[in-house]
């Protein structure tokens, strides 16, 4: 990195003597500037008294040329060496001179005149020299000013990314006044905290030493109270102002810029240096005018990452929906809307407390990034903060939750210090909380987190209220369904116990006409044996209707014979192959679970001989030790099936939705593969 002619003054002064002789005795210039001193010397003492030039007057040919060209070392070395190497050289001038004007000069007077005035040309072409330099450092350091500023200008209306803005804006600072190290510093929203942004020039341990400055003390205290002014510290050693952090890692020198908007503190940019009062006025009005522009460039990044925290939030919140149109199970459906919510504010974990049915208590039955053990904690509907929220319907935020009036232990135990909660709620009906939590040091929640938050409360409101009435409608179903498989099964055992008995008596009857058929005419017993017929074949009918009513093998034997059963029938009556495989070890399942699955794999079969045009039909019950498979595949035409399983009814397949809700009472999956030409596979996975 280049730096600047002013520090480099500035890195000259600090040395010690010895240390600057030693530079200076580097230098080849030093060594050529040595010798023009030792050869004039020589010329000046050693050459005769003779006429350098015959045609200038007398007191030009004592000497006075010799002493004028002293003046050529003087500028050299004030060009190489400044205004201290000027003098020097001077001063060594005049001690070689004097010599001679003092003990060897037949005209004292007129050497001593010709010794003065070569001294004074020589003090004013030092001078002049110096100040020619210093005016073309003044203006080399006003270019690097303002080219520093184009930049800063140009970083900040290039991006929007706040960390880029800052330390690149950073870097030129750094660069441009040749300091050793600096950092930007950003304001809270909150307005209570100030934060490290970027550094350069910082180790990782002293980094963190200057992290997180102190509200009220030194460089916040100033920055909060003198906004907009430029904080100028020479030295910090001697500084009543605080800054101790910067001190105590052996920095003298600070300058701080305000990043300002409008009279709105944003934050400030520092630069330190281990050497004191490194910076002067004209760094101030550097810092002054891009703390101004850097501050406008960190409102547009702002506005910019609010704007996507805002597109970000509508889009988490549009999953939410999605997630809530998608899902009817609680038990699915809050995690993913706590485990969306906690990014949605950057918390460390949460939870959603739930209000019993009777409204007299309070479970944490949803957990993030919490201890399981807080699942079991039960209290009154009115204890802890969930407990107030339910009761004001009111969110609210608690950043010191050890400090909280109604503060649980259990909370309070696992390390819990921050707490935002909004109600869970649809319309005017109230579920519970959600809850987010941060611990230890973590952020503190602010108001946007809790309008953020009440739009997923009412989300969450909204899932539970859909569930509550999903779980209404399941009972309903299951009573219909239990009530339609007794009033089968009533009618079923009526068919059996009376129909089939009566047709059977009736059959009886007839064999006993038959045999009087010597008696008869041949018209009147042909038709008593069309009588015999139709009667057997009412009596099979009767049986077959009775037994797919609610086959008694089911009630008696199990799921597996009662399909060995309806597989037999199936190939009898339809002329299909139909085969049952078994795999894994038998066992008894609940009776609404086998009855359920029995109708399931009935439908399935319906539905390949009614509607596929199978040849061929294969069922297999894969029973495991916490699950049970059914799978019914067929070769027949297949179909196209739908999306959803609410288009079944626009599709005209209702029997796919009476099988979808069995599945639904069973707690399981349905899943139907299906191509035009490919045949059906229908699988059934029940956790039973």
């Amino acid at each position: 990195m280049k730096t600047p002619f002013k520090h480099s003054r500035l890195n000259n002064q600090a040395l010690s003597p010895a240390k600057r002789l030693r530079r200076a005795l580097g230098k080849r210039s030093f060594w050529i500037l040595a010798l023009m001193m030792v050869g004039l010397s020589v010329l000046h003492y050693l050459t005769p008294q003779v006429r350098w030039m015959p045609f200038v007057s007398d007191p030009l040919g004592r000497h006075a040329v010799e002493r004028i060209v002293f003046v050529l070392p003087i500028a050299g070395a004030t060009f190489a060496f400044g205004l201290a190497g000027g003098l020097a050289t001077l001063i060594c001038a005049l001690v070689v001179m004097l010599p001679r004007v003092v003990f060897f000069s037949p005209y004292p007077v007129d050497a001593v005149a010709e010794t003065v005035a070569v001294g004074i040309v020589g003090y004013l072409v030092v001078w002049m020299i110096d100040t020619q330099e210093r005016e073309k450092q003044l203006r080399q350091e006003a270019v690097t000013r303002m080219r520093t500023l184009n930049a800063v200008i140009t970083i900040a209306s290039e991006s929007l990314e706040l960390e880029q803005i800052l330390g690149s804006t950073l870097e030129k600072i750094v660069e441009a006044v040749g300091t050793e190290a600096g950092c930007a510093y950003l304001l809270a929203p909150d307005g209570e905290r100030v934060t490290l942004a970027v550094h350069r020039g910082f180790t990782a341990h002293t980094s963190a030493d200057v992290a997180h400055p102190e509200m009220g003390e030194g460089l916040c205290e100033r920055l909060n109270h003198r906004p907009g002014e430029v904080m100028l510290v020479g030295d910090l050693l001697t500084d009543e102002g605080g800054n101790s952090a910067f001190a105590g890692l052996g920095f003298r020198s600070l300058i701080v810029a305000p990043l300002t908007l409008r009279d709105e503190m944003l934050g400030g940019l520092a630069c330190v240096d281990s050497r004191p009062n490194v910076f002067d006025e004209h760094d101030t009005r550097l810092f002054a005018a891009i703390g101004q522009q850097v501050g406008v460039a960190v409102d547009n990044a702002r506005l910019h990452q609010n704007v996507a925290r805002q597109l970000r939030i509508q889009q988490q919140l549009n999953e939410v929906s999605e997630k809530i149109t998608s899902e009817l199970e609680l038990g699915r459906i809050l995690p993913k809307v706590l485990q969306i919510s906690k990014h949605l504010v950057g918390a460390a974990g949460g939870f959603i407390a739930l209000v019993d049915r009777d409204g007299q208590s309070l479970s944490y039955p949803y957990l993030d990034n919490l201890p399981t053990e807080l699942a079991q904690v039960t209290v009154s509907s009115h204890s802890g903060l969930a407990g107030e929220v339910v009761a004001r319907g009111q969110p609210l935020i608690v950043n010191d939750y050890p400090g909280y009036a109604n503060a649980l232990p259990d909370f309070v135990a696992v390390g819990v210090q921050r707490i935002v909660a909004v109600p869970i709620l649809s319309g005017d009906e109230l579920f519970g909380t959600l809850g987010l939590v941060n611990f230890g040091q973590g952020e503190p929640f602010l108001e946007r987190d809790v309008s953020t938050l009440c739009s997923v409360g009412r989300q969450a409101g909204i899932a539970i209220k859909n569930a509550h009435l999903y779980e209404n409608f399941r009972f309903y179903v299951q009573q219909i369904t239990q009530a339609q498989e007794e009033e089968r099964k009533r009618i079923a055992r009526d068919l059996h116990d009376d129909t089939v008995q009566a047709l059977i008596a009736l059959s009886r009857r007839l064999e006993a006409l038959d045999a009087f058929d010597a008696q008869m005419p041949e018209n009147a017993v042909q038709r008593l044996h069309e009588l015999q017929q139709m009667t057997r074949e009412m009596v099979q009918s009767v049986r077959r209707f009775s037994r797919d009513l609610r086959p008694s093998i089911l009630d008696h034997l199990g799921l597996i014979p009662a399909l060995e059963s309806l597989l037999n029938d199936v190939a009898e009556q339809d002329d299909l192959r139909a085969e049952l495989n078994v795999v894994g070890e038998r066992r008894r399942l609940s009776p609404q679970a086998e009855l359920l699955l029995f109708r399931i794999t009935q439908e399935a079969l319906s539905n390949a001989r009614k509607h596929a045009q199978a040849t061929h039909v294969s069922v297999t019950v894969a029973f495991s030790k916490q699950s049970v498979q059914v799978t019914v595949e067929d070769n027949g035409k297949g179909f196209e099936p739908p999306a959803l399983t609410g288009d079944l009814a626009s599709s005209g397949k209702l029997g796919l939705i009476g099988m979808a809700e069995r599945v639904r009472l069973l707690e399981g999956t349905l899943e139907v593969q299906s191509q035009p030409g490919h045949g059906t596979r229908v699988v059934v996975n029940a956790s039973r």
